[in-house]
């Protein structure tokens, strides 16, 4: 399996470490969904993210297009395969997107993030700027 480095990142993207959700027989809604939200976030730090990675034990599974993050309570629709619970999602930020266009998923699908976090480090989200500042 390749390892990407920092520096193989060529556009802004944001990893999100989906392990405890993650199945190997998700359906691809299923896994768009625990991928784009509801994350413990402030939109202004990860609206520079043009893709978000849906990584699951290191490994990239799927890259999505985002086109929008938006408040967990002000999402008119939320996931479809997973239920919006006020108490727990709200002041939370989802994104909008698509899959990526095959080009981009091919240059991440299947690769590992090992180096992209600390051992300990809780954050399940972490952004990476193509100019190689990270925001965590």
């Amino acid at each position: 399996m390749n390892l990407l480095s920092k520096e193989d990142i060529t556009e802004n993207i944001i990893v999100i470490k989906i392990n405890r959700s993650y199945r190997e027989n998700m359906s691809a809604e299923e896994l768009y969904d625990v991928t784009r939200g509801f994350w413990k976030r402030k939109i202004e730090s990860v609206e520079p993210a043009e893709y978000a990675l849906a990584v699951a034990h290191q490994v990239v599974k799927e890259v999505y297009k985002i086109h929008s993050w938006v408040k967990a309570e002000d999402e008119p629709i939320h996931r479809k395969t997973i239920p919006y619970n006020e108490k727990k999602d709200k002041g939370r930020i989802i994104f909008e997107g698509k899959v990526a266009d095959e080009k981009i998923r091919e240059k991440y699908i299947g690769k590992s993030v090992a180096d992209f976090f600390q051992k300990g480090e809780a954050s399940p989200t972490k952004v990476i700027m193509c100019q190689e500042q990270a925001l965590s």
